[in-house]
Formats: C-alpha cells, structure tokens, sequence
C-alpha cells in the first residue's frame, strides 16, 4: 500500500499530475498512473522509481519496429 504523500511524475507530457486531497485518493492515483502506463503498450518496459516506500516517478519506453526499406523494394518488384 502507498503511504501519504506519494507524488507520481509521468515522464509522458500529456498525462497531467496533480497530487490527490486525501491518502486513499493518492493510492488510487499512483495505481491508475501505473495502469495509464500500461494501457496500449505492446512492447517496452514501465520502469517504477520509489523513494522512502513511495513512488515518485512512473518512465515508460516504447519500442516501435519499422519495416525496412529494402525489405519493402524486394516486394515491390
């Protein structure tokens, strides 16, 4: 269980953070940052930074895999 005063960061600009008013709001915060985290991603990692027994930071790193041109020329002849 997440301790008061738990602040996520998400290192993705379009999740805002704002800190919850009481220590059960901040709990189901932090979790569903962690889901937000989660949610779509097909391959990556969700990387969980704690600090004192609380989760300050949530990173998630995406892999995307593009075909390559020259696979793609073999095709088009």
């Amino acid at each position: 269980m997440i301790g008061g005063g738990s602040h996520v960061m998400e290192s993705t600009p379009h999740i805002p953070v704002e800190p919850a008013a009481t220590s059960d709001n901040i709990a189901e915060y932090t979790w569903d940052e962690v889901r937000a985290s989660l949610r779509n991603l097909k391959f990556g990692s969700v990387t969980i930074i704690v600090q004192d027994g609380v989760i300050i930071q949530i990173d998630r790193t995406e892999k995307r895999r593009l075909q390559s041109r020259r696979g793609n020329a073999n095709h088009a002849q």
